[in-house]
C-alpha cells in the first residue's frame, strides 16, 4: 500500500509541474499579447453627446419638471453616466443613470422661472469622460 501510494504521488507530482511549466507559458504569452494590442486602460472614455432638455409642467407634483435625453456613449464599457443639476453656481442634485443604454431621466421639485444648468458625463469606475451641458428655465406658473 505504501508503495503504491508513493508511486500515486511521484506521478501527481510530475503532473502538476507540467501543468505549471504550461501555465506559466501560456500567462507569458498572455503578457505578450496584451501589451501589443489596445487594453482598456490606454483606451479612452467617449462623452455622450446632444442632450436635450425641455421643461414643463408636472401633474404628479404640479410644479416644473425637467425632461432629459442624450445620446449614449460610444464606450461600450462605460457604466453608466453622471448627471449634475446645477442652479447658478450651487450644485443642488447629482444622480446616477444606469446602465450606459438609459439615456433619458425626469426630474421633478424644480423651483418655478429658475434658469438650471445640467451636466451629463460617462463613467467607468474612477474614470469620467468629458462633459455634455444645457440650461433651461423653468415655467413661472405650474397649476
Amino acid at each position: 500500500m505504501r508503495r503504491r501510494l508513493g508511486g500515486l504521488l511521484a506521478a501527481f507530482s510530475i503532473v502538476c509541474a507540467t501543468m505549471a511549466g504550461t501555465a506559466a507559458d501560456a500567462w507569458a504569452g498572455f503578457r505578450t499579447t496584451s501589451q501589443a494590442s489596445h487594453t482598456l486602460t490606454s483606451g479612452r472614455l467617449q462623452a455622450p453627446s446632444g442632450l436635450s432638455v425641455t421643461t414643463g409642467c408636472s401633474l404628479l407634483v404640479l410644479g416644473p419638471k425637467a425632461d432629459l435625453q442624450w445620446t449614449a456613449t460610444p464606450s461600450l464599457f462605460a457604466t453608466g453616466y453622471k448627471v449634475e443639476r446645477w442652479r447658478g453656481s450651487t450644485l443642488e442634485a447629482t444622480v446616477t443613470v444606469v446602465p450606459r443604454t438609459n439615456t433619458i431621466l425626469t426630474q421633478t421639485g424644480l423651483r418655478r422661472g429658475t434658469t438650471y444648468t445640467w451636466r451629463v458625463y460617462a463613467y467607468y469606475q474612477s474614470w469620467t469622460s468629458s462633459v455634455t451641458s444645457a440650461s433651461r428655465t423653468t415655467p413661472s406658473l405650474c397649476l
